[in-house]
């Protein structure tokens, strides 16, 4: 097993490789031995760019349209690629669909699996894997067996994106399977764009979170007109859970949800710790206090001291502006 290729399962939309995928595949290039390929698995769909992110090789499971976007079609088909191929590793991302399919591969081809990876080290032939435990209070190293197909799922803004040349091009290798529809369990209905306002917190892509500093529900309404207009999440703090601005499954930090956004507004957060953990894997930070001593200053990438009625309210309507 130790000599044999490392895969990848790459997730995309709209031809576009995810920013979560890009991560798998850098952390997959930077475990691979030197005589093993690294190989990315499509559901069909061509993505553009593999190879600066050090795909060697793509298997793109030609599937129907049914059974393309259906995760029990794809890890029975994905199954069957194992058997023949025998790889030595195998990534996902830590998404629904990625860890559906994880789980449900492992089970199959009696491998074994971590979800939820931070980060991956190599030990005695195999890989020791950190990965959260008791709620985010900890986390918890596991070695699955290196006798085993491993498979991980990584967590989303815990590893580094390093791109190689524009060059270099990715091998894709046709591979079909046997029509899976009549024996499939599960059916796909129809497509359902998310709503920012009930999308889960940890996939959410932007978000704007307040605390006990926007006082009350009124102006907390500015939070999500900005957020409306951001096509954004709303989110909050354990103290504006406690004054009822957000429901507890919108909070964020120790006791609440740890989030990986392309974007984070926060908006009236102090920033102590129980809260700066829930945000230490968010990609931008924009904190505005009118306190200039407020611990979130320390960790935010864009400070601004003034309340939130000095700003929200230009903010809303420049981005009216740019939505027309």
């Amino acid at each position: 097993m130790e000599t044999g290729d490392l895969w990848v399962v790459v997730e995309e939309r709209d031809g576009e490789l995810s920013d979560l995928s890009k991560e798998v595949c850098c952390q997959a290039r930077r475990m691979k031995g030197p005589h093993s390929a690294l190989v990315a698995i499509l559901a069909g769909n061509e993505v553009k760019g593999l190879g600066r992110y050090g795909v060697e090789r793509i298997y793109s499971l030609k599937q129907s349209p049914e059974e393309r976007f259906n995760p029990e079609a794809f890890f029975v088909t994905l199954a069957d690629l194992v058997r023949e191929k025998s790889p030595s590793i195998i990534l996902c991302g830590s998404t629904s669909l990625g860890n559906a399919i994880a789980s449900q591969l492992a089970i199959r081809v009696n491998g074994g699996l971590v979800t939820d990876c931070l980060d991956l080290k190599k030990y005695r032939g195999g890989w020791v894997a950190l990965k959260p435990a008791q709620q985010g209070r900890m986390n918890a190293r596991m070695v699955p067996r290196s006798e085993r197909l491993q498979i991980f799922t990584l967590k989303p803004g815990a590893f580094q994106v390093e791109e190689l040349s524009p060059d270099n091009v990715a091998e894709p290798e046709q591979t079909s399977f046997r029509s899976l529809l009549e024996t499939l369990h599960t059916k796909v209905m129809e497509f359902v764009k998310s709503n920012p306002r009930t999308i889960r917190l940890e996939n959410a892509d932007m978000i704007v979170a307040g605390g006990k500093g926007v006082g009350n529900k009124k102006r907390f309404a500015l939070l999500e007109e900005t957020a409306d207009l951001l096509g954004a999440t709303i989110a909050g703090s354990r103290p504006a859970v406690d004054m009822g601005l957000v429901p507890y499954e919108r909070q964020i930090g120790l006791t609440g949800k740890r989030v990986a956004p392309r974007l984070l507004i926060t908006v009236g957060i102090s920033g102590v710790f129980e809260f700066v953990i829930g945000i230490k894997d968010a990609k931008f930070v924009i904190a505005i206090n009118k306190d200039p001593a407020a611990p979130i200053f320390k960790v935010a990438d864009i400070g601004i001291v003034a309340d939130l009625n000095e700003i929200l309210p230009e903010l809303n309507e420049r981005l009216k502006t740019q939505g027309n």
